[in-house]
């Protein structure tokens, strides 16, 4: 029977269930693939204690320098699961310019360097696979690859980042945005910088992931636009749900036109939106996670479950293993897709919803509404909820749809008014 030497790069949370899976899981995984599965080495900055901890023989290498491991003899894949971009980036580029298969979780790495990592797999016949890069557990990049490589894509929307989704679902019971997140941090949700989370950030980087994939052609996290929720409060949600009968969470949406040979155009943000409560996706709670996928011939289809954790980034990651293994066992050509044109960006109209604080005086709300209609933005709804505070009264709009570029025009002009604060709230509505 023909073996399979790995190496595991990183022995934390993750790459520690991994390796705890390997082990406890061998002999079935073995059976399963028609191959040997073998643990030649793993690499850890506390990587002799690390292995201790495992159980590990002694016959397992231990290393502390990643860039040592596509060096090693006879080895045929590296799991990186060091986190970080710098050293993964190198130690990824190294081990497929070797023609090394490569399974990896890291969504920024993909993000950042997906031209430059699908070139060196083009260049040494290397071979990359990282379905936990993205949502956890659920299989949502195979099915986007391969499962519907014979449809057309025309839409993804997604909660990706569950730290947000606890964080919401908490402020929806009238949590305070900082005792949920200091919740999420007690359950080890969030981290204790959990700024990529709230930014945004995490989730443009999963839908530059989710785009490229679906597109064959690079879609920078820059070029996606991303708000976070730092300026969504307790009140925002509640008045959501009584009066719009709408629930808030931090959506990702890739939509997809203009493919089949002819230029792509590539509609994607990130950011707070209010979804219908009849909308699957607002009754994801807590930290799980949801993907709904829009098809041409498919129509909807919709994956949920946890999206982080050991567990579920495992069993990713050991789905990758298995596939890069029956690809070396069968002797197949590594794929070599060729690069599509690049997209271009697109933005649709939407709906807003826009909460500001004003001072009460006569002539404020008349000249909100009028910055809205001098670039043709309708209004569909004006409230002035009750607030506690005399010196700043609450205004919610909610808008016909308008063009992004638009309402962020007229949004510029309500807040240069002096009557207006610079503290406000916009979401999107989903339709």
């Amino acid at each position: 029977m023909r073996s399979l030497r790995l190496a595991v790069a990183g022995l934390g949370v993750v790459g520690s269930e991994t390796v705890r899976l390997l082990k406890s899981r061998r002999e079935s995984l073995c059976r399963r693939l028609g191959a040997r599965l073998e643990l030649v080495a793993v690499c850890d900055r506390r990587v002799a204690a690390e292995a201790r901890r495992l159980g590990l023989p002694a016959s397992t290498r231990r290393l502390t320098d990643p860039a040592r491991l596509p060096a090693l003899p006879g080895l045929d894949a590296v799991v990186e699961l060091l986190g970080g971009l710098d050293a993964p980036r190198r130690l990824v580029l190294s081990c497929l310019r070797r023609g090394l298969g490569v399974v990896t979780a890291n969504k920024r790495l993909l993000a950042q360097s997906w031209d430059e990592l699908r070139r060196a797999a083009g260049q040494g016949r290397g071979r990359l696979h990282f379905e936990a890069s993205v949502a956890g557990g659920i299989p949502i990049l195979k099915a986007l690859d391969l499962s519907l490589a014979g449809d057309r894509v025309e839409a993804v929307y997604g909660i990706l980042n569950g730290t947000t989704n606890f964080i919401l679902s908490r402020m929806s019971e009238g949590m305070t945005p900082a005792a949920a997140l200091r919740r999420a941090q007690e359950l080890g949700l969030a981290e204790k910088d959990p700024s990529l989370d709230l930014s945004g950030q995490d989730s443009a980087d999963k839908v530059s992931v989710l785009a490229s994939l679906v597109t064959g052609s690079w879609l920078r996290p820059g070029q996606v636009r991303t708000q976070g929720i730092a300026d969504v409060g307790p009140e925002d949600m509640a008045f959501a749900e009584t009066e719009l009968g709408r629930r808030a969470k931090l959506l990702v949406v890739a939509r997809f036109t203009g493919r089949d040979g002819r230029e792509p155009r590539v509609e994607a943000f990130v950011g707070p939106a209010l979804v219908p409560l009849e909308h699957p996706l607002a009754a994801v709670a807590d930290e799980f996670n949801a993907v709904l996928v829009r098809a041409a011939s498919a129509g909807d289809l919709m994956f949920y479950g946890k999206g982080a954790g050991a567990g579920p980034a495992a069993s990713a990651v050991l789905g990758d293993i298995m596939a890069l293994g029956r690809e070396l066992v069968s002797g197949a050509a590594p794929a070599s897709p060729q690069p599509g044109p690049a997209p271009r960006l697109a933005d649709s109209d939407c709906a807003f919803y826009l909460r500001l604080g004003a001072l009460d005086r006569p002539g404020v709300l008349s000249a909100v509404t009028a910055a809205l209609g001098r670039l043709g933005i309708s209004i569909a709804t004006i409230n002035q909820p009750g607030g506690c505070d005399p010196k700043s009264v609450p205004i919610i709009i909610t808008t016909h749809p308008a063009s992004p570029g638009t309402f962020g025009r007229a949004l510029r002009d309500i807040l240069a008014l002096p009557s207006i604060s610079r503290r406000h709230t916009v979401m999107r509505l989903l339709p």
